[in-house]
């Protein structure tokens, strides 16, 4: 900062203007530390001078709050995050000063909304996950709803995040209609889990689009209704109907295993037949019609289960939230930064074999 000075000086008496060194003052700058950092200021007689280090050292408070935001977005609450500043760095930060800077995550994903999406999207996956909710005076578990899209480039991204009572064909169709506003115009194929009717939500909002329903929660309902001790041959059972992702066997040839396989267990549990009598059991099998190297990827909506494990991670701490947008705002940077570290950092190589 006195190399600073003197050349500061310098540059001035070039242009005419008398100006001379004055000393120096302390002045104490808090790091992100218990202790202070005391220096020495270099001023000038007339005050002019003001180095550009002190503009740097105002980057603190900015890494504070940065560190703030980036220890809730990890799942402390904003009592946990007052206190580690508190007790490691000796920073003093209210609990409402979280919450307001916690506001930034709003504005983030508001700004997000209004961004179209790619117009094309290979596949798009749909689950939904529930978490503890404030609504008035009371406190019930409501189902966010998640959609990822595997894009033309074989990266990942999320495409729609809202929150619903419930899960419905009814609350998936009006995310399938804010796609539509954000611009997306054509889906090769949609995943989803068993909801009854929402396939015609699928092809009403999408028409031309193949819908997958998930086969390893038709697989879970029917082994969730069986004795222990037949859970390991039934679950073999299972394998032969959904698996052979490498073979070319036919819809046709996957009803002649099942109708073997239900005939075989009918005597114990008659349920397995009722369960494949369903009139859409077509769509548990759509993945057939994709190249084999896609088809693991595609059968179920497991795809998204890391990413699920990640927002349960990040909300246990956190045991409800007092308002919608405050939770959409939260889980919505749980995402994104799960996005940036994994979805975009690593396309999967593997739906560059994707042909339909």
């Amino acid at each position: 900062m006195f190399i600073e000075r003197d050349e500061y000086i310098q540059n001035l008496k070039k242009g005419g203007t008398r100006e001379k060194g004055n000393g120096a003052y302390p002045r104490a700058f808090r790091s992100l530390s218990r202790n202070s950092l005391l220096i020495k200021i270099p001023r000038t007689r007339y005050t002019t001078f003001k180095p550009l280090v002190l503009e740097l050292l105002k980057y603190n408070q900015e890494q504070v709050n940065e560190l703030v935001l980036t220890l809730y977005s990890k799942g402390l609450t904003t009592r946990d995050v007052s206190q580690v500043l508190q007790n490691f760095f000796g920073e003093d930060m209210s609990y409402s000063k979280v919450s307001i800077l916690a506001n930034k995550f709003h504005e983030i994903r508001k700004a997000w909304l209004e961004i179209p999406l790619e117009s094309y999207y290979k596949a798009v996956f749909c689950d939904a996950l529930y978490i503890t909710l404030r609504r008035g005076h009371s406190y019930a578990k409501e189902a966010v709803h998640i959609i990822y899209g595997v894009r033309e480039d074989n990266k990942r991204e999320l495409l729609s995040l809202s929150v619903n009572p419930t899960e419905s064909a009814s609350s998936w169709a009006e995310c399938f209609k804010e796609l539509k506003r954000r611009q997306v115009q054509k889906i090769d194929l949609i995943v989803a889990d068993g909801l009854k009717s929402l396939e015609n939500e699928v092809h009403k909002h999408f028409p031309g689009t193949v819908f997958q329903k998930c086969a390893l929660h038709k697989k879970r309902q029917i082994l969730a209704k069986v004795r222990p001790k037949d859970k390991l041959e039934m679950s073999r059972d299972m394998e032969a109907i959904f698996s052979n992702m490498d073979t070319n066997f036919s819809f046709e040839e996957r009803k002649q295993r099942i109708s073997a396989i239900t005939e075989k267990w009918d005597s114990r549990y008659p349920h397995i037949k009722r369960s494949f009598a369903d009139e859409t059991l077509e769509y548990y099998f759509n993945y057939l019609k994709f190249p084999a190297e896609v088809r693991k990827m595609i059968y179920t909506t497991n795809s998204i289960e890391n990413l699920n494990k990640q927002i349960r991670k990040a909300t246990r701490n956190k045991q409800s939230f007092e308002k919608e947008e405050r939770l959409l705002d939260y889980i919505f940077v749980v995402i994104k930064q799960f996005e940036e570290e994994n979805w975009m950092k690593y396309p999967v190589s593997t739906f560059g074999k994707w042909t339909q």
